[in-house]
């Protein structure tokens, strides 16, 4: 029986270890129910073994009506013919193939990659729903979680989970769409699993406030983005004031302004306002040189515009233990819905400094974070961007480098990868890459991504809402995958205008809106 009960074309063509071009039979297509789409798998028998590959690409084609014809009245000739009984309908179909591994070698789960082509006249088989199910599928206990199934089946009604291992989620990982292409969602698949099954740790950074506890009950929590002030930096003190680059002495004075408060803070727990106000007695103690005098007015002008602009960012009250903030087991969401850019800059790279560094203490057998974690950070084009300097990027960039040796994983979100920072993006070793129209796009994840070949960035266009080509090393293998739909709320969705404005229609009346006035 070889590789398959079902066979479904020849090999043509040159063939290479890696590659191949197939023939498919149409009869075979029509008779035995299959229905052929680019992400299905084959196998082929080779001298070195049955091997597994997926269809990266199809083309349609027929030996009456070349490219080379041009003309209309040609063309309705040949149809009418064909569909007359006059002609036979010399169609075809071929397919591009990318073979992976081994069969064999896979169901052990490793990868071998073939070295010996298939010969030209082999046939080709559907791929064994049991052998795609023992590929695809892995232990929960060994941290495989199920968040989707191989979309290229359901058009056969054939359901197979795909399953991801989620320990190499610290290799990095990328989720990348236009918008409504359903990136929010499968965010929430992934958190939800991780928390739920796993008894994981993620933190979630929500710029649009969409996404809410996930309804994990106790197990999820959204919070408002505050920081203390004794455990800030004088970076983050600086973004929040908008200094501008040349603003050099200004940011020298209160550079020593801060410094000689913060060893204040660290003797007495005081109020934000405090702070403050301890800041510009620092500041006004300046005011006597008159080479300064100039500087101290524009840093207290700034002082102010932190209380105007960002006065509950800055909270005494937030607890100083980062596990009070980020409890361990649990989902923790840090709603910046109500902040501009630069001060959702502020807060996140915070919060990835105090993390990465306190899981380096922890790895040192110090009193750091207890359990490894992974960050998520939404609209990671506007935190990370690739022309633009923030201090989310410095510490993305960080953890990045370095959060895998600590057990800190980071995942990027965006609809606008091209940018998103270069070499940050090109860190996320993992990718779940779903609809993507914009060309420049889709080579910059390919130029990012090794594994993205041509044939399957081809693909990224037509893909539906909801379906995602998913490569790394969290996955088995590159697949092509219709991702499962969180049981949650309905997360970065358009507004149905209409039903909004009916619901309004009857409560609002001409006086009504005259009073607003």
């Amino acid at each position: 029986m070889g590789c398959s009960e079902i066979p479904l074309g020849w090999i043509v063509g040159e063939s290479e270890p890696e590659r191949s071009l197939v023939i498919f039979s149409e009869n075979n297509q029509d008779n035995q129910g299959v229905r052929l789409s680019a992400g299905m798998y084959l196998t082929v028998e080779t001298p070195g073994g049955c091997v597994l590959g997926i269809v990266e690409k199809l083309i349609s084609g027929s030996r009456l009506l070349p490219q080379s014809v041009t003309d209309p009245e040609s063309v309705g000739s040949v149809i009418s013919a064909i569909s007359h009984g006059e002609l036979v309908k010399e169609s075809y179909l071929k397919g591009s193939v990318r073979w992976l591994s081994y069969l064999e070698t896979l169901k052990k789960g490793l990868i071998e990659s073939p070295k010996i082509p298939p010969m030209p006249g082999t046939n080709v088989y559907l791929a064994k729903k049991e052998d795609l199910k023992d590929i695809f599928g892995g232990p929960e206990e060994q941290g495989w979680i199920a968040i989707g199934k191989l979309s290229s089946l359901a058009i056969s009604n054939i359901e197979v989970d795909y399953k991801i291992n989620v320990n190499k989620i610290q290799r990095h990982l990328a989720i990348l769409a236009v918008t409504g292409g359903g990136k929010s969602n499968t965010v929430c698949v992934l958190a939800k699993k991780i928390v739920n099954d796993l008894g994981g740790t993620v933190v979630l950074f929500d710029m649009h406030g969409e996404y809410g506890n996930l309804n994990l009950g106790n197990k999820g929590k959204v919070i408002k983005p505050t920081i203390n002030p004794a455990v800030m930096e004088f970076s983050e003190l600086k973004d929040l004031a908008r200094f501008p680059v040349n603003a050099i002495n200004q940011e020298r004075v209160l550079r020593k302004a801060w410094n000689e408060t913060k060893e204040e803070l660290k003797q007495n727990k005081i109020s934000v306002a405090e702070f403050m106000e301890k800041l510009r007695e620092k500041l006004d103690d300046k005011k006597a040189d008159s080479q300064t005098k100039k500087d101290v007015y524009g840093v207290l002008n700034k002082l102010d515009d932190i209380e105007d602009y960002y006065g509950e960012v800055l909270d005494s009250n937030t607890p100083l233990n980062l596990q009070q903030i980020i409890e361990p087991g649990k989902l923790t969401v840090f709603d910046l819905s109500e902040l501009d850019e630069i001060g959702a800059d502020a807060v996140v790279s915070h919060y990835l400094r105090r993390i990465l560094q306190q899981r380096k203490l922890s790895k040192r057998g110090k009193n750091g974070y207890p359990v490894p974690l992974f960050v998520v950070i939404e609209e990671a084009h506007v935190l990370i961007p690739n022309n633009g300097d923030t201090l989310s990027l410095y510490w993305a960039s960080r953890v990045a480098r370095e959060g895998r040796k600590f057990g800190v994983g980071l995942i990027l979100v965006s609809q606008r990868p091209k940018n998103v920072n270069s070499d940050v993006l090109s860190q996320t070793n993992n990718k779940i890459i779903l609809k993507m129209v914009e060309p420049q796009d889709i080579k910059y994840v390919q130029e990012a991504s090794e594994e993205l070949s041509d044939d399957l960035a081809g693909l990224l266009p037509s893909l539906n809402p909801g379906e995602a080509i998913i490569i790394g090393s969290m996955a088995k293998l590159p697949a092509l995958v219709k991702i499962e739909l969180c049981d949650s709320k309905k997360l970065g969705s358009d507004l149905d205008l209409i039903s909004e404005w009916r619901s309004k229609e009857n409560e609002l009346s001409s006086d009504d809106l005259q009073s607003n006035f």
